[in-house]
């Protein structure tokens, strides 16, 4: 007998994966990935290594896309309006787990107009504080938070729904502690903003963590994965430093347009599978912080489902999730 979730998982792939045969070839002319951000980060360099390879193993163009804007929603709808036929790619992200609870309307459904192909990186971000502030570990900050309740302590962040902004939030549920919420209008001010000592705290992922780190200006409390990056190895996880249930810990990963023939996505997670296997690639990329791990189909779609939910317990816990 199936489970609930279970049920949820095979009624997700179900509605996303239409039982049609693929074609005979596969693929045969241009493959789209669309990146929901501006050119130049370390997520579109990811995806344009990725690109280079599955043109090399395919023979034919593999072209990137970049589609930045609301909430990473305008790269997603293009993919979900796409023709499901696999030649249209999103470089999917956290995102596509959180939108579901902080956009009160989409333009599309998550679960039945994207397909799930492949899990590909978990993301985990730092948390940074002003070297300033004199503190040494995550005690240090909490303490002085706790003694900071009429004036709190900043924290930046990308903008509302943003990794960076339940970074703070889980902090201040699981720390029992007041932290004042800065929203900037993407990474670039809010970077500024931390460079210039105007917000306290800020959640970076790593390579923006590394880049901030070497200026000497802030310095790391902690790593929001349950675990400890390989990356940075001697930065502790936040959980093992007194907060058992905080983890925050993002993802990428690659979706395509639902109802896309099951064998076509077959095809493509295998061959996104070898490409981010391939040692050259998976190191490149470790050096960052992403570390390449792949999936099937059906455990990507049952890790969306659970993701969904769990972000729309965060996003209400919170008091950002829509009305």
């Amino acid at each position: 007998m199936m489970t609930l979730p279970r049920l949820a998982i095979a009624a997700t792939l179900a509605a996303t994966l239409a039982p049609l045969p693929a074609a005979a070839e596969f693929p045969d002319h241009t493959v789209k990935i669309v990146v929901p951000f501006d050119a130049g980060g370390t997520i579109d360099a990811v995806a344009r290594a990725l690109a280079n390879r599955l043109n090399a193993k395919w023979n034919v163009p593999v072209i990137v896309e970049n589609r930045p804007g609301a909430g990473n929603t305008i790269g997603a709808n293009a993919v979900a309006k796409a023709e499901p036929d696999g030649y249209t790619l999103l470089f999917a992200n956290t995102s596509v787990s959180v939108n579901p609870s902080l956009f009160k309307t989409l333009p599309y459904d998550t679960l039945r107009d994207l397909a799930p192909v492949v899990y590909l990186s978990p993301s985990p971000n730092v948390l940074l504080a002003q070297k300033a502030l004199g503190l040494s570990s995550l005690k240090d900050l909490i303490a002085l938070a706790k003694s900071r309740n009429e004036k709190p302590l900043s924290y930046a962040s990308v903008g509302r729904g943003s990794a960076h902004h339940f970074c703070g939030e889980l902090l201040k549920s699981e720390a029992a502690i007041n932290l004042l919420h800065v929203p900037y209008r993407g990474v670039a001010p809010a970077l500024l903003a931390v460079n210039r000592g105007e917000v306290d705290l800020y959640c970076s992922d790593i390579p923006g963590a590394l880049n901030l780190l070497q200026g000497g200006k802030v310095v790391a409390l902690g790593i929001t994965s349950t675990k400890r990056s390989a990356t940075l190895p001697d930065i502790p996880s936040i959980a093992e430093q007194g907060l058992p249930h905080y983890a925050a810990t993002g993802y990428v990963g690659i979706m395509t347009t639902g109802r896309t023939p099951v064998e076509t996505i077959r095809r493509l997670n295998e061959a996104i599978n070898a490409a981010i296997h391939e040692p050259q690639f998976a190191q490149q990329f470790a050096k960052f912080g992403y570390e390449m791990v792949g999936s099937t189909i059906e455990e990507f779609a049952a890790f969306l489902t659970e993701d969904i939910e769990r972000y729309r317990r965060l996003t209400k816990a919170a008091g950002i999730a829509a009305e």
